[in-house]
């Protein structure tokens, strides 16, 4: 919406210069495309004009003359049409003349045409090269700026060439001649002592008027649609012929045929002796590229339709997968706790992966798409990142140990500092890559390695470093890895598994910190990833403490004191679910009580608070029929006394941003997405259920 709005402040900015349109245009270009240079070129036979240029280096000077073949436009001069290279290394490739010629490796153009004629192209590229394929937007964008730049170009051309017989069409009066010459533009005349108008045969045409019809002032006023415009088109002509100054506009018109049609003309008052004679004018038909502005706005606003609805159909997936893996999760984790065999006992186990394996897919789906959307959160605290590393190095040895690799990690370049960042991001990158590494090696190493240099004022460069002896990535290959949904290989996904979301995740993480990947492998030999991260100090900043640190102060028998007496009421309408909890609680050693939907859930608090024996704590799913979670949650806390202070937490299979934002909003304590642990719905409760009563963040 915003490059439209642009394009038409500069369109009607009637005191900037076509230099200066033409300028920002390719600014607006460049930004939107996301590229580094922009060309205006003018083609003659084989001859290749830059006639207006955007460089980062201003390298490239107007009036600067190469062969047309010696540039990619030729491309385009010959098909006529927009020509792409999203990535110029893959296609064309090293055969095209122009690639040793040029640095470019990213490159769209379109032929600009000037009174039905190619003029010669206009072209955006960089040398950076990317495997995104440019987007029909692109496309869109691109002809829209051809288009605007064809049509200044010709009405420079009518312009100038009335500007150039003005003097000599003031006296033989040819001027209405020469520019109905022109395809396109109409010309005409008002005498302001006879307040007559002349237009011209192309101008009457243009509005399905008779060629024999005279035209007088209110019927010009009458083809004017609008009322407000009618006004505000008598003042300003009365205005002009005041000035003396020109004036430039659109409006939009109804002819006699009709049909809607959009104007735009340009009046110049001519005066002689101080005093305004006559006004001049030229007018053509814009209906096309209002309608083509028209039309980009339509596809922007679907488009944003689009992404509303996949953030909804993401909130759906989440809840609708998660809620039969939080039923597996739980039974399985029940029957584990029950008395079985040795091959019993294996086949959870089994199962127990399985389902851990199917939740990490839908985590890594759903973390990618929170994350391109905008919605993934990033935290800035003072993180120990030594820690972190540390903490994670436990399950490795284990993983390493089970397949006989040596695991081992240099942490002490980063010992001693803090540093401002998400700990949780920081985790997610640790363990995508240190867990790649030990699923694609099968025998020797794996090794974690870091480096830490002052880089500023407060401000160090870090560089995580993850080296295996596995089985290596192909040279070709490797410019895809973070590529989403791709694998090093097609047999990868076979052998190993996985999404190919863990490294785009990685990547884009690695991105919002400004930062950097780089990969560095060979066949048979082992991979070697090196992050590059440029973070503020928080030295001298106490850290966040960690919650399940702090709770480690409980021993058993307080935590079994605390449960003692504390009564939990479970709102969930899944029965299977209902189970889970339910035993799940039952094994913490909670007393339950179960409502299948909010407006029951609302009912047992109501009867509870009136009996005098409220619940210590309430689980509320948020998805539910006849009332939801969080439509519950207001009811209860507009209840009197109890109803208001009962911790509520939210237990729902929708992992979004936004619907823990809702949840947190109507009135809950905290949120647990779905499919959860013993272990993590003990920590949760016990935190709720125990002083100090003060919020932590939830690692939810």
């Amino acid at each position: 919406m915003s490059v439209i709005n642009d394009l038409h402040q500069i369109s009607t900015d009637n005191d900037l210069p076509f230099v200066d349109k033409v300028a920002h245009l390719l600014k607006i270009g460049v930004a939107t495309l996301g590229l580094d240079n922009a060309i205006v070129s003018k083609v003659t036979n084989d001859n290749y004009v830059i006639m207006h240029a955007l460089t980062p280096d201003n390298s490239i000077v107007a009036g600067t003359a190469f062969s047309l073949i010696d540039t990619y436009c030729a491309d385009t001069i010959n098909a006529g049409e927009i020509v792409a290279y999203a990535n110029i290394d893959a296609y064309p490739g090293a055969s095209h003349p122009c690639y040793d010629k040029f640095k470019l490796r990213r490159y769209i153009a379109s032929p600009i045409y000037v009174n039905n004629k190619c003029y010669g192209t206009l072209n955006f590229s960089s040398e950076q090269a990317s495997d995104n394929p440019f987007s029909n937007l692109d496309y869109d964008y691109v002809l829209l700026f051809a288009d605007w730049i064809g049509n200044e170009i010709e009405k420079q051309q009518a312009f100038g060439s009335m500007s150039k017989q003005q003097e000599v069409l003031a006296e033989q009066n040819t001027l209405l001649t020469q520019i109905t010459t022109l395809v396109g533009v109409g010309t005409w005349e008002y005498n302001v002592a006879t307040q007559q108008l002349y237009w011209c045969d192309a101008l009457k045409r243009m509005l399905h008027i008779h060629p024999d019809r005279d035209i007088t002032t209110q019927e010009v006023l009458a083809l004017i649609k609008h009322n407000e415009t009618k006004a505000q088109y008598q003042s300003k002509f009365e205005e002009i012929i005041q000035t003396g100054e020109g004036w430039n506009y659109e409006l939009e018109v109804l002819t006699d045929a009709g049909e809607t049609k959009w104007l735009e003309s340009r009046a110049q008052p001519i005066f002689e002796n101080g005093k305004c004679t006559k006004v001049v004018g030229a007018t053509r038909d814009i209906s096309d590229r209002i309608y083509t502005l028209q039309t980009l706005q339509d596809k922007t606003e679907i488009a944003e339709k689009a992404l509303a609805a996949r953030s909804d159909f993401l909130a759906n997936m989440s809840h609708e997968i998660r809620t039969p893996i939080h039923g597996v999760q739980g039974m399985l984790e029940t029957l584990e706790a029950s008395t079985l065999s040795s091959k019993q006992k294996e086949y959870v186990n089994v199962a127990m992966k399985s389902a851990e394996a199917l939740l990490g897919i839908v985590n890594d789906v759903l973390d990618f798409s929170k994350i391109d959307s905008g919605q993934m959160t990033f935290e800035a605290s003072p993180v120990n990142i030594e820690e972190v590393i540390l903490h994670q190095l436990p399950m490795f040895e284990r993983l390493a140990n089970k397949k006989g690799l040596q695991f081992t990690a240099d942490t002490k370049a980063l010992s001693g500092h803090l540093f401002m960042a998400d700990s949780l991001r920081l985790n997610q990158v640790l363990i995508n890559l240190i867990n790649n590494a030990i699923k694609f090696t099968l025998k020797g190493n794996v090794k974690v390695t870091t480096r830490c240099t002052k880089y500023g004022p407060d401000r160090y460069r870090i560089k995580l470093i993850v080296t295996d002896t596995g089985i290596g990535i192909s040279e070709a290959q490797q410019a895809v890895i973070f590529t989403p949904f791709l694998q090093a290989e097609e047999s990868t996904q076979r052998r190993f598994g996985g999404t190919g979301l863990g490294l785009a995740i990685v990547h884009k993480i690695i991105t919002h910190y400004g930062g950097s990947i780089d990969v560095s492998s060979e066949l048979g030999a082992g991979t070697r990833f090196i992050v590059t991260l440029t973070l503020d100090s928080a030295d001298g900043i106490a850290p966040k403490v960690n919650q399940h640190k702090a709770q480690a102060r409980y021993t058993a028998a307080e935590l079994k004191n605390t449960f003692k007496n504390a009564k939990v009421l479970v709102v969930e309408d899944n029965e299977i679910n209902q189970i889970v909890i339910k035993e799940q609680l039952k094994e913490i050693g909670l007393k339950v009580e179960v409502a299948e939907n909010g407006e029951v859930g609302v009912a047992k608090v109501t009867h509870a608070i009136n009996v005098k024996a409220p619940y210590t704590l309430i689980l509320m799913d948020c998805h539910m029929p006849v009332m939801d979670g969080i439509t519950a949650t207001k009811h209860i806390r507009r209840l009197d006394g109890a109803g208001s202070d009962v911790p509520i937490i939210a237990l729902t299979a929708n992992a979004m941003p936004s619907e823990k934002d809702k949840c947190l909003h109507a009135g809950m304590n905290d949120f647990i997405s779905k499919p959860v642990g013993i272990s993590r719905l003990r920590d949760r409760l016990l935190y709720h259920l125990s002083p100090p009563t003060e919020m932590l963040d939830s690692t939810a």
